[in-house]
């Protein structure tokens, strides 16, 4: 297959004929038909995945009222299991003709738009130009720009999913968080950069600005450092106004001259073509590990919406173990919501009883596991180590290329954790501006100050914990 980096398929598959016709106007009449071949076939998988995923979705509330109302919901689970196999075929089908139309397009010839080229910054490829007239350059609150920021964010090579707008609806809805989001434009009125922030404000943690919280990344984004500038200067002047604390802009990529923390890096680790080849690179010890439960017979599950009870009652009984807040079931719904197409929550049960589970994420090369958890009485079978290999097989079944384990602090046990699958360290560098007066923050359970708390917490009855976290944890950055 012709070799194409993910800006350059996304232009391609966004419109293949136009693009062909541009790259290649000489191109033969059977080269045509066969690429107008594979599009047509391509458009009536999308159609039948679309209705594969409404079913899908009308089965799932189905499930949730039937367990709300104590009906039996066995015929309903099998159903959402075909349906889900369904899918699955449906998008294996997609991928296959989506990489013969890319095959239609040799790499000696390869067409790569303007916007795509990236011409500075030697260390991270983030910046598209090399010189500026900052004048030219105006920063707005995002209104009614929804589309054209989403669609500089998908073309960014620095952009990541959580710098996407579909987040500011998730915080508001579920946690009625108020955001600000910041684009640049050029005289042309096309954007050039983002900074978006959501507002975090209690007495326990303060009064504060976070791109973004509950996640790793999302800090500013420009095409030239002097906008990303302009942005989070524009996002202080706001925050002085009102009086915030601080600002925290997570970043991976240093910043000069501004207040840092990088005691955290992303743990991120590279997939192979096939779960055969990344089991092949195991050490002998992890594989005997991950082979370890399947003497308990445990049960896998793999879906969406319809196993996330499963999931809340795992996270949340282990959230309440650790003495920390667990989020929202319902951020999770949203999240699920809004990227339907490439969430997914993985359960194992044992004894007919949810022990692990995970949240996957994934977007353009890479997925993500942002939450994860196995409940004690369990960790003595490995069955974690079950949860993140069904996990990993699951991402390279699905195309995507990296693993982010998320973040640790180096030499801590979940570094090490994630270091034994292969996972490698990326640094973060989580950057402030800071009111006056202000000092760096320091939320962290190593911090004295949260010691007792966290003792009482895991004393907590579970449902106690579940009420007290939605109040607790949506400022908790």
């Amino acid at each position: 297959m012709a070799h194409k980096s993910q800006t350059q398929r996304k232009q391609i598959l966004s419109d293949p004929l136009a693009e062909f016709s541009t790259a290649y106007p000489d191109a033969s009449t059977d080269d045509k038909n066969q690429l107008s071949d594979l599009c047509n076939k391509s458009r009536l998988l999308k159609a039948n995945l679309n209705d594969a995923i409404d079913k899908i979705k009308i089965t799932s509330k189905k499930i949730g009222e039937a367990k709300k109302n104590n009906l039996p919901a066995i015929d309903l689970i099998q159903s959402m299991q075909a349906l889900s196999i369904e899918r699955k075929s449906i998008e294996s089908s997609l991928r296959s003709i989506e990489d013969q139309i890319i095959d239609c397009f040799p790499a000696s010839r390869d067409v790569i738009s303007p916007s795509s080229i990236v011409i500075s910054d030697s260390a991270n490829n983030r910046y598209r130009i090399s010189d500026i007239n900052i004048n030219d350059i105006t920063v707005s609150l995002l209104k009614n720009e929804d589309e054209a920021w989403n669609s500089y964010v998908l073309n960014q090579p620095a952009a990541c999913i959580h710098h996407l707008t579909h987040w500011r609806d998730i915080f508001y809805k579920t946690y009625k968080l108020e955001s600000l989001y910041y684009f640049a434009q050029d005289k042309n009125k096309n954007v050039v950069g983002i900074l978006p922030l959501t507002r975090l404000k209690s007495r326990l943690f303060g009064d504060l600005l976070v791109s973004m919280p509950y996640f790793q990344r999302g800090g500013a984004v420009a095409d030239h450092p002097l906008i990303e500038d302009k942005l989070m200067q524009a996002a202080a002047n706001e925050a002085s106004l009102r009086n915030i604390n601080h600002i925290e802009l997570r970043d991976d990529a240093a910043r000069n001259g501004m207040p840092v923390q990088s005691h955290k890096v992303n743990m991120i680790l590279s997939l192979p073509e096939s779960d055969d080849m990344l089991w092949d690179s195991f050490t002998p010890k992890l594989r005997a590990q991950i082979k370890r439960p399947l003497q308990h017979s445990p049960q896998i599950f793999i879906g969406g919406r319809e196993y996330l009870d499963d999931f809340y009652q795992v996270y949340t009984q282990n959230m309440r173990d650790l003495g920390s807040p667990a989020h929202s079931k319902q951020l999770i719904e949203n999240i699920i919501e809004q990227f339907p197409d490439s969430s997914w929550v993985i359960t194992v049960r044992l004894n007919n009883k949810p022990v692990s589970a995970a949240f996957l994420l994934g977007h353009d090369d890479t997925i993500e596991i942002p939450l994860a958890s196995t409940i004690r009485s369990a960790n003595r079978h490995s069955i974690n180590m079950l949860l993140y290999w069904t996990a990993l097989k699951l991402s390279i079944k699905y195309g995507y290329k990296y693993f982010d384990f998320g973040r640790s602090s180096i030499d801590a046990g979940t570094y090490r954790f994630k270091q034994q699958w292969g996972a490698e360290p990326k640094q973060l560098y989580w950057h402030y501006w800071l009111s006056k007066g202000s000092e760096l923050p320091s939320l962290n359970p190593s911090n004295p100050k949260y010691r007792f708390i966290i003792h009482i917490w895991t004393k907590m009855p579970v449902f106690l914990s579940r009420l007290l976290s939605r109040i607790i944890v949506q400022n908790i950055p």
